[in-house]
C-alpha cells in the first residue's frame, strides 16, 4: 500500500505536468490572436493621428473605440496569463478548503479560454449557492477533476454533442457535482471507465487512448468521490458525490 500511494504521488506530479505544458501550448496559441490585433489597432491609431486633417471630434470618437477594443484584448491577455499561473501553482498552494462551486466555475473559465470548447457548445452552470466547501481540501482533486473536465470537453467535441450542464447541490447529506450532457449520449468506452473499481482497475490494453481519463477517475475515486452514470434518450448524466 506505501508503493501504491508513493506511486499515485509520482504519478499526479506527472499529470500536473503534462496538463500544465498543454496550458501553455494553448496559451502560446491563443496569444497570437489579440497580439496581431493589438498591432494593427495601434497602426491605425497611429494613421489617424499623422492626418493632414488634424485631429477632430470625428477622428477622437474613431480613437476612443479603438482604445476600447485595445483595452478588451489587454484584459482577455490577463486573464489568459493570470489563469496559466493560477494552474501552475495549484500543486504547491492547495487550499485549506475546497469551494466546490469557486473552484468549478474557475476551471470552466480555463476550458473556455484555452478553446477546449468549440462554439457550437453551450456550457451552462447551475450552481448551488448553500453548498458547503469541504474540509480538508481533497489533496488531488483539483488536479483530477481538472483532467476529467479536460477530456470531457474533448469527448464532447467528439460526439458533437451541443450542450453540457455542469451542477452543484447537496444529496443526502454528501455534495454533488452533476455532469449532463445534452444532444447525444458519451462513448461507451468513456463511460465504462467511469464505473471501473480501482480494487481491479483495467489492463493497459483496455484504457488504450483513455489514460488522461482513467487517471482522473482513478485519483477522484481514490478520494472517495463516487460516480453514478446514467444513460438518458438524448444524452448522459454524471453525478460525482464525495463521502460525507
Amino acid at each position: 500500500m506505501e508503493l501504491l500511494q508513493v506511486s499515485l504521488n509520482d504519478l499526479a506530479h506527472l499529470c500536473h505536468l503534462a496538463s500544465l505544458g498543454k496550458l501553455l501550448g494553448g496559451l502560446i496559441h491563443n496569444l497570437n490572436s489579440p497580439l496581431h490585433s493589438l498591432g494593427m489597432q495601434m497602426d491605425v491609431m497611429q494613421h489617424f493621428i499623422l492626418k493632414k486633417d488634424g485631429l477632430n471630434n470625428d477622428v477622437f470618437g474613431k480613437l476612443s473605440a479603438r482604445l476600447t477594443q485595445m483595452n478588451d484584448e489587454f484584459d482577455n491577455l490577463n486573464a489568459q496569463i493570470k489563469i496559466a499561473g493560477m494552474r501552475a501553482d495549484f500543486m504547491e498552494t492547495r487550499p485549506e478548503k475546497l469551494d466546490i462551486n469557486h473552484f468549478l466555475h474557475q476551471e470552466m473559465q480555463f476550458l473556455k479560454t484555452n478553446l477546449y470548447f468549440k462554439h457550437n457548445v453551450e456550457a451552462k452552470l447551475e450552481f448551488s449557492p448553500s453548498l458547503q466547501a469541504v474540509t480538508p481540501c481533497p489533496p488531488y482533486f483539483n488536479l483530477a477533476m481538472g483532467l476529467f473536465l479536460e477530456r470531457l470537453a474533448e469527448e464532447l467535441e467528439r460526439v458533437e454533442s451541443k450542450s453540457l450542464c455542469l451542477g452543484t447541490s447537496t444529496k443526502e447529506g454528501r455534495p454533488t457535482i452533476a455532469v449532463d450532457v445534452g444532444g447525444t449520449a458519451l462513448s461507451e468506452s468513456f463511460c465504462d471507465i467511469l464505473k471501473m473499481n480501482p480494487e481491479n482497475p483495467p489492463s493497459l490494453q483496455e484504457i488504450s487512448g483513455e489514460m488522461n481519463l482513467f487517471i482522473s477517475v482513478l485519483l477522484l475515486k481514490g478520494e472517495g468521490i463516487a460516480f453514478e452514470t446514467e444513460f438518458q434518450d438524448r444524452g448522459t448524466s454524471i453525478k460525482l458525490m464525495f463521502s460525507q
